[in-house]
């Protein structure tokens, strides 16, 4: 699966320079776990693969990677799922819709999705492993 990183107006971007991108949905799933939908500027794709990450950075706190919890075809935002269990991530529990993150990527080998098509596939998955799975 070849994929770009940019919208098709958009010049390409150092995927190791942070890029400040909207929190445009939370949806709390339990106590601990929460989905937040990330826009990026401009609507441009993540241009991610199945099973790749990003870094989000809170300036002053820190920066920490999350998997990728929405499709690559999915165009404009990308979900990613969190476990509050740090200080990046008690600080991203209390930010709210429209505030803004740093991301960098994606990073991380793909899952070659296609390689698999019209074959039986066994996932396994733990803890918040399940949620990009």
């Amino acid at each position: 699966m070849t994929r770009t990183n940019v919208s098709p107006a958009a010049e390409p971007r150092d995927l190791y320079l942070p890029v400040m991108a909207e929190i445009t949905g939370i949806r709390a799933m339990t106590d601990l776990e929460t989905l937040y939908e990330v826009t990026m500027p401009e609507g441009a794709d993540l241009g991610h693969e199945p099973g790749q990450f990003v870094e989000v950075s809170l300036f002053g706190v820190g920066e920490a990677p999350f998997s990728i919890s929405s499709s690559p075809t999915r165009a404009g935002s990308f979900e990613m799922g969190v476990r509050r269990v740090g200080m990046l991530t008690e600080v991203m529990g209390r930010m709210r819709v429209g505030e803004k993150v740093g991301v960098r990527g994606p990073f991380g080998r793909g899952v070659p999705v296609e390689r698999f098509q019209g074959k039986d596939v066994l996932i396994v998955a733990g803890g918040i492993g399940l949620v990009p799975m």
